[in-house]
C-alpha cells in the first residue's frame, strides 16, 4: 500500500509506514515504534535525543514506502512561528504578573499604613454606636478637613473674634499715641506743599523744611502769646477781687436780714464749707496745671513728628509704595499721591480761610472795643478750622462776647458776622478749595459729626479731610469694581 502525505485529499492525517515508522498527524516530526524519529523529507529513521511525543491522532498501519515531504514542510513553516508566539506570550505574562506584584505590594503598605494610623487614633475606627476617644476618622494625617464644616467655621470665627477683641484692646490703650502721630502726620502732610514750592524755587529741601517749620512755631508762639495774658490777667483779677467780694457780703442788707432770722454766718461758720472750697480749689488748681502740662508735652511731641515726618516725606511716601505688589503698585502710586495732594491742598487752604477769619475776628474786636481780641483772633481762627460749623460758632461767640458789653455792640457783632460767614461760606471757600477737595457739604456734615464723636474737636478737624481721601477711594477702586462685576 502506498504511503500518503498528511495533505493528500482522502488520505489520514498519520499512520504508519511499510517499513515501521510512524507518521504522525499535523506535521510533527515523525517516530518510529522503536523510538527513533523520521528526518524531514526522508523516510528513514535516527533515535531521538528525547523521549518521544505522543501522537496526536490515530496512527493507520500502511504498507509500502511512505511520502512525508509535504508533511515535513509544514511542519518546518509552523515551528518558528509557534515557538515566536510562545515567547511573545511568555513576555505578556510575566508582565502582567509584575505588575500585579507591584499592586499587591502597594495595597500591602497602604494597609499597613492605615492601621498604624488607626493605632494611632484609637477612637477613629470606633464601631458605629460606640462612644470614640479621640479626633474622628476625618482627622487622620495627609487628610484635609472640608472647609464647610461646622468645626472649621467655629474654629476660625472664635479666633477671629478674639483677635478682635484683642486689636480694640490695644488700640483703646494706645488711643493717645495714634491721636499723636494723625496729628503730626496731617500735619505734615498739609505743610508739603508749602515745602514743596519752595524747593522748587531753587532751595534745598532741609532748608525749606526748617523754613516752614520755623513759621510754624512763630505761629505756636503768637497762639500762646495771646492765650496765656488774659488767662493770667483773669485770674490776678480774681484773686484781688475776693477782699471787695467778701466786704460786700459783710454789707448786704439782704445777707444781714438772713443772718437775723436763720442764722446764716453762724451756720458758715460752724460748717466746713470754707474748708471744703478751699480744698476743691487747691484741687482745681493742681488739676490745671496737669492737664496744662500734658498739652505742653503732647504739642512738643506733635511738633518732634512734624519736623521728622516733613524731613523724609518723600522717603516715607516711597517706601509705603514698595510694600504694594509690583503689579499694582503703578495704580497705587497714583491713587496715593491723589489722596496726599487732596489732603495738603485742603489744609493748606484750610489754613488760609483760618487765619484770614481770625484776622478779622481781631480786627473786628480792636475797633468796637471787645476785651482781649487777639484771644478772640485764635479762637476764631481755631473754630475756624472746623467747616460749616466752625464759622456758626464763632459768629454765636462774638455776638454773646459783644453783649456783655452792650446791646449795640453785640447786635452790630452779630451782623458782621453773618456777613464774614457768607462771604467766607459763597465766595472765598469755593475759590480756594475747588482744585482740592471735591466733597459735598451733606457729607462734610456727617463727617464732622462723626469725627466730633469719636475724638472731640480734634476729630471735627481731621474729619473733612479723611472724608476726602475716603470718598477718593471709593470712586478710584470700590465703583470700577462693582462696573466689572
Amino acid at each position: 500500500m502506498t504511503g500518503v502525505g498528511p495533505g493528500d485529499p482522502g488520505r489520514p492525517s498519520g499512520g504508519h509506514t511499510g517499513d515501521g515508522y510512524v507518521v504522525p498527524a499535523h506535521g510533527y516530526p515523525a517516530q518510529g515504534v522503536d523510538g527513533t524519529s523520521v528526518a524531514p523529507g526522508t523516510g528513514h529513521g535516527a533515535p531521538a535525543d528525547s523521549a518521544p511525543a505522543p501522537s496526536n491522532g490515530p496512527t493507520v498501519p500502511v504498507v509500502g514506502p511512505v511520502t512525508v515531504d509535504r508533511a515535513s514542510d509544514a511542519a518546518s513553516r509552523r515551528t518558528p512561528m509557534r515557538a515566536a508566539w510562545q515567547s511573545v506570550s511568555s513576555k505578556v505574562l510575566s508582565e502582567r504578573a509584575l505588575r500585579a506584584s507591584e499592586a499587591a505590594a502597594a495595597a500591602a503598605a497602604a494597609s499597613q499604613e492605615a492601621a498604624a494610623a488607626l493605632a494611632a487614633y484609637p477612637g477613629a475606627g470606633a464601631p458605629t454606636g460606640e462612644p470614640a476617644d479621640a479626633a474622628p476618622a476625618t482627622a487622620l494625617p495627609g487628610r484635609r478637613r472640608s472647609q464647610h464644616s461646622p468645626f472649621h467655621w467655629g474654629f476660625f470665627g472664635g479666633i477671629g473674634v478674639l483677635l478682635a477683641y484683642v486689636s480694640f484692646l490695644v488700640l483703646d490703650t494706645i488711643r493717645d499715641t495714634l491721636l499723636l502721630l494723625a496729628i503730626a502726620t496731617l500735619l505734615a502732610i498739609g505743610l508739603n506743599p508749602l515745602v514743596s514750592w519752595i524747593e522748587r524755587r531753587g532751595v534745598r529741601r532741609g532748608f525749606a523744611v526748617l523754613f516752614v517749620f520755623l513759621g510754624l512755631l512763630a505761629v505756636i508762639g503768637a497762639a500762646i502769646y495771646a492765650i496765656i495774658p488774659p488767662i493770667v490777667t483773669e485770674v490776678g483779677s480774681f484773686v484781688e477781687s475776693i477782699p471787695t467780694l467778701i466786704a460786700n457780703l459783710q454789707q448786704n442788707e439782704s445777707l444781714r436780714n438772713l443772718d437775723e432770722r436763720f442764722g446764716v454766718l453762724q451756720a458758715i461758720q460752724n460748717s466746713n464749707i470754707v474748708q471744703t472750697i478751699g480744698s476743691g480749689a487747691a484741687g482745681g488748681l493742681l488739676s490745671v496745671g496737669v492737664t496744662v502740662a500734658t498739652i505742653i508735652v503732647d504739642l512738643l511731641i506733635i511738633l518732634i513728628l512734624t519736623l521728622y515726618f516733613l524731613a523724609g516725606f518723600p522717603r516715607i511716601k516711597a517706601g509705603a509704595y514698595r510694600l504694594v505688589p509690583a503689579t499694582r503698585r503703578t495704580r497705587v502710586t497714583d491713587l496715593g499721591d491723589r489722596i496726599l495732594k487732596q489732603m495738603g491742598g485742603y489744609l493748606s487752604g484750610a489754613t488760609v480761610i483760618a487765619m484770614q477769619a481770625g484776622l478779622v475776628a481781631g480786627v473786628f474786636a480792636a475797633i468796637v472795643g471787645l476785651p482781649y481780641p487777639w484771644a478772640i483772633a485764635l479762637g476764631a481762627a481755631i473754630l475756624d478750622f472746623i467747616p460749616v460749623v466752625g464759622p456758626i460758632l464763632v459768629g454765636v461767640s462774638m455776638t454773646l462776647i459783644g453783649l456783655t458789653q452792650s446791646l449795640a455792640i453785640g447786635i452790630i457783632a452779630g451782623i458782621f458776622y453773618l456777613c464774614q460767614h457768607l462771604f467766607e461760606a459763597y465766595w472765598l471757600y469755593p475759590r480756594v478749595m475747588k482744585r482740592t477737595v471735591d466733597i459735598s457739604t451733606g457729607a462734610v456734615v456727617v463727617a464732622i459729626l462723626v469725627g466730633a464723636a469719636l475724638l472731640g474737636v480734634t476729630g471735627a478737624i481731621l474729619a473733612v479731610p479723611v472724608a476726602a481721601a475716603i470718598i477718593l477711594i471709593v470712586r478710584e477702586v470700590i465703583m470700577p469694581m462693582q462696573e466689572r462685576s
